[in-house]
């Protein structure tokens, strides 16, 4: 008996459909199981782990950006050079300051070196800062805490007095 060839096809097509409705909960527990957490907090932003690198919701840039046009609306210049002061060396581009701001981050609070922290919002007064932008771009960070992956139980212990 012969098969058509739009049958085939179809058939191949739900073979490759099913493939892939099989990997999708697979590849979803997997990320369960590695999933970064932060300390529940009420100042915590973004809802959990931040991205140190990256733009958009959910990185650590976009809480500085947000902060930034807060402070400066769409003057560059001015954020260069608020940026610029902060860090105590001077920046030609809002992507160099970026590039060095996210770096920072990541060397001095990103221990894991997993790409995400916890950061929460300082709340109260910050006048020992003596920068009127700091209620926009001064943040908490920790690095975010990894769950037990399976692995971690597979660990032998030598006896005592061996």
């Amino acid at each position: 008996m012969k098969t058509s060839f739009p049958s085939l096809v179809l058939r191949s097509g739900a073979i490759g459909l099913s493939i892939l409705v099989s990997i999708g909960p697979q590849r979803a527990v997997a990320e369960v199981q590695t999933d970064a957490t932060c300390t529940s907090d009420s100042k915590l932003l973004n809802g959990g782990p931040t991205e140190v690198f990256g733009d958009g919701p959910g990185t650590y840039w976009n809480l500085i950006e947000a902060g930034l046009q807060s402070a400066f609306g769409d003057d560059e210049a001015a954020k260069i050079q608020y940026l610029s002061g902060v860090f105590g060396q001077q920046f030609t581009t809002l992507g160099a300051a970026r590039d060095y701001n996210l770096q920072v981050l990541s060397d001095a609070f990103d221990k894991n070196q997993d790409g995400l922290v916890c950061v929460y919002d300082l709340r109260g007064t910050r006048a020992n800062l003596r920068d009127p932008y700091s209620k926009y771009t001064y943040f908490s960070v920790s690095d975010d805490k990894i769950t037990k992956k399976a692995d971690n139980a597979l660990q032998f212990r030598s006896a005592p007095g061996q």
